[in-house]
């Protein structure tokens, strides 16, 4: 069987309009960016695909949904892929969704995790007026005595990636990078400034690294589902899921350099003789094709990774209209947890959302391990869950009925349900 190695991008993948293509084709997809939004109380998907550059661009932004698009393209991954993953890699940010996709790090943890992550960066950001720059055409013992000539005057400027043979990055204040770029000007290296907004991977981070560490401290960690690169060292996290080196690597990979060439050869120790890169772009594809020429790459950009699949395929019109019906119990759950609560009530939270809930995911979870497509009597009490979580949330009519109009027409069940106009009284 082909070993599979899972590539998780990092910060500077983002690009308006990300996650289009996955979202519009599979609902498990959307229903992440639901989880996401209803975990930090911001619309991921809508920043994905219609927030202007900058606000993407953003750190605290950023970062969450570039992790909410890589697990998204993770569970479409497993819906049209019977293969499980030999081990999974990610770039900076990147080793984060590889630790939530293996399951080490819970999705809620994981998104709610980097967001913060992001803050303490932007916050770092505005206390030193810093960036980050891919280099090649330089030895390492030039670009080093380049570096150390331009810290002398006092500036921040190290080695913050080791991306391939041929590019380094680097990291630091914005005049020593401007210096830098001076210095190379008519030599045959190249520098080229990168779309981050701060000096990560450097000293310029400590003080963020400092306090990531309690928040880091404070999660709960598992035995992952396959094995994880650490950026800091190359090699593997602890497949038992050990949390004090977890916490550990995670801080120092903070202040430390990404040591992606050491993860790759990882890789190719391991055996993996063909990459998947799962988020927004081709950035670790390309890396790996320059470490590995004429091996076997795919990344979820391209909408050809996910007509790639074994599984024996029913007749269109049919396999499509039982995706559907199969997909009406799942469009429920990730609608009942995307919905913002309005009210505090929590005996009433209990009664009018957690119960119901949890019954239709138990309906949910026997349908799928079965095989079958959910009864009508099983559609009803999604139905119902739903205007109870809506009523026990004072969800407003108006997004009430939006959330079921969608609901019954993706899923091809507007002849048993209605949705009345919301000033008609209520939701039938």
């Amino acid at each position: 069987m082909t070993k599979i190695g899972l590539l998780f991008p990092g910060q500077g993948s983002q690009y308006v309009g990300m996650a289009k293509a996955l979202t519009d084709r599979y609902a498990v997809a959307r229903r992440t960016f639901e989880e996401a939004a209803d975990y930090l109380g911001l619309d991921v998907l809508r920043l994905c695909l219609e927030g202007d550059k900058a606000a993407l661009t953003s750190t605290a932004n950023a970062q969450p949904a570039i992790l909410t698009h890589s697990v998204a393209a993770y569970r479409v991954w497993l819906e049209t892929h019977e293969a499980i993953p030999a081990v999974g890699g990610g770039h900076s940010l990147g080793e984060f969704s590889a630790l939530a996709c293996s399951g080490a790090l819970a999705f809620e943890d994981a998104v709610r995790l980097v967001r913060h992550r992001g803050e303490l960066m932007q916050a770092a950001a505005r206390a030193d007026d810093g960036g980050m720059a891919a280099i090649t055409g330089l030895t390492d013992e030039r670009l080093e005595q380049l570096l150390q000539d331009i810290r002398s005057n006092g500036t921040v400027l190290v080695v913050a990636g080791i991306n391939s043979a041929q590019q380094r990055v680097v990291s630091g204040h914005r005049k020593a990078l401007d210096e830098l770029a001076r210095r190379i000007d008519g030599i045959t290296a190249r520098l080229t400034p990168l779309n981050v907004a701060a000096a990560f991977h450097s000293p310029c981070m400590a003080d963020a690294a400092a306090q990531l560490k309690i928040r880091l401290e404070a999660m709960v960690y598992h035995a992952p589902s396959w094995p994880v690169l650490s950026n800091v060292t190359g090699r593997l996290h602890d497949g038992n899921g050990d949390r004090g080196s977890i916490i550990e690597r995670l801080t120092l990979q903070m202040i430390e350099p990404v040591q992606w060439v050491a993860c790759m050869e990882t890789m190719q120790a391991l055996g993996v003789e063909r990459t998947v890169e799962l988020g927004p772009g081709s950035v670790l594809t390309r890396l790996w094709k320059s470490f590995r020429p004429g091996t076997d790459s795919s990344y979820s950009d391209d909408p050809q990774l996910f007509s790639q699949t074994d599984k024996t395929e029913a007749p269109a019109s049919k396999q499509q209209g039982d995706a559907r019906l199969a997909d009406f119990l799942p469009r429920c759950l990730g609608i009942a947890v995307s919905t913002r609560n309005n009210r505090s009530e929590s005996e009433a939270y209990r009664l009018g959302v957690l119960e119901p809930y949890k019954a239709v995911e138990r309906q949910a979870a026997a349908s799928r391990e079965r095989g079958e497509l959910p009864t009508e009597e099983q559609l009803r009490q999604g139905w119902d869950m739903l205007l109870s979580v809506f009523e026990t949330k004072g969800t407003e009519p108006e997004e009430r009925k939006l959330r079921l109009t969608a609901l019954i027409h993706e899923t091809g069940t507007e002849h048993l349900f209605t949705v009345p106009n919301p000033n008609d009284g209520g939701v039938a």
